[in-house]
């Protein structure tokens, strides 16, 4: 599926007009590869902070190229490329804390399809299950200014 949907999506997010709906939730990430020296074109959904700054929930293997640092990268945001620094989150503690409070801000029926995550039971999940799944499944925060 990410193979056909990623082009068209990138497609469909690099043109202003094109991507009046979909940009308000997804954007472009260009991110450089660190031994490869390629830039890679990665569609991810975001949020945007209080503080102006965006932020991504993954736990895709791209994100690997960010470790280390603040790392520049390019974002196109509704059509319109621009550079950024990134920064990774993967301590399990900070991204649980995330994630927790992501849930209890946009309530449990959305949490498992706008965060990505698959919620096995029927209340909020508990600090511990959190961190549980964030070390599981390898997520992190990507902070973007």
């Amino acid at each position: 599926m990410t193979r056909v949907g990623n082009p068209v999506l990138t497609w469909l997010l690099s043109g202003s007009r094109r991507a009046k709906k979909l940009g308000q939730d997804l954007l472009l990430i260009h991110v450089t590869g660190r031994r490869t020296g390629k830039v890679y074109t990665t569609p991810v959904a975001y949020r945007r902070q209080p503080d102006g700054s965006l932020q991504v929930l993954t736990n895709s293997g791209w994100r690997v190229n960010m470790r280390g640092g603040p790392t520049p990268v390019e974002l196109t945001v509704l059509g319109r490329r621009a550079p950024a620094v990134a920064v990774l989150e993967e301590d399990p503690a900070a991204v649980a804390e995330v994630y927790q409070r992501l849930i209890s801000e946009i309530g449990l029926k959305e949490a498992g399809r706008r965060l990505g995550i698959k919620i096995n039971v029927d209340r909020a999940p508990t600090y511990d299950e959190l961190l549980d799944a964030v070390q599981r499944e390898h997520l992190s925060v990507l902070r973007l200014t």
